[in-house]
């Protein structure tokens, strides 16, 4: 027998968690495997774009810093080329663990970006070595205000550069 007590509460109770459903603010912050599964190319709006990226280490600062670029290929150039594409978070995944640019220049509108959008970021380099094989991956937002991940097709092996002054 069916309690109408306890069929009330159930439909209380589903009601509330979906009313808790909405938009959000911003991109949750991703987990290392779904980092790791981001696509190397992205086609949006008939561009295919693909990451480059250049991860350094600078040595006397315990710095870290990698720059990207999101380049379209040129077979695929459209006239929503000009679209606008923001990076608005860059992560490095490593033998150690996931880092995320706690500082980050995009500078997609400057005329030094040959490419769609370009950044860099920066921050401590704990856990980084020379030498060691890293993976990188940008979080990208559209003109519609959509989020998208492209990581670096491939393998990047951190470069260490000395301090200019």
């Amino acid at each position: 027998m069916r309690q109408p007590g306890l069929a009330r509460i159930g439909v209380m109770l589903c009601s509330l968690g979906l009313a808790g459903c909405g938009s959000l603010g911003s991109a949750p912050t991703p987990l290392a495997g779904d980092l790791l599964s981001a696509p190397t190319t992205l086609n949006l709006g008939g561009r295919l774009l693909g990451l480059t990226a250049a991860p350094q280490l600078v040595r006397e600062s315990d710095r870290f810093s990698v720059r990207v670029s999101v380049e379209a290929s040129a077979l695929t150039r459209s006239p929503t080329a000009t679209d606008p594409l923001k990076v608005t978070g860059i992560y490095v995944f490593t033998g150690s663990g996931l880092w995320h640019s706690p500082r980050l220049n995009d500078f997609s509108s400057a005329s030094t970006c040959p490419a769609q959008a370009c950044a860099w970021g920066s921050g401590s380099a704990n856990g980084f070595t020379a030498g060691e094989d890293v993976r990188v991956i940008a979080q990208l937002r559209d003109a519609s205000g959509r989020t998208h991940w492209l990581r670096d097709a491939r393998n990047q092996s951190v470069v260490s550069k000395p301090l200019i002054r």
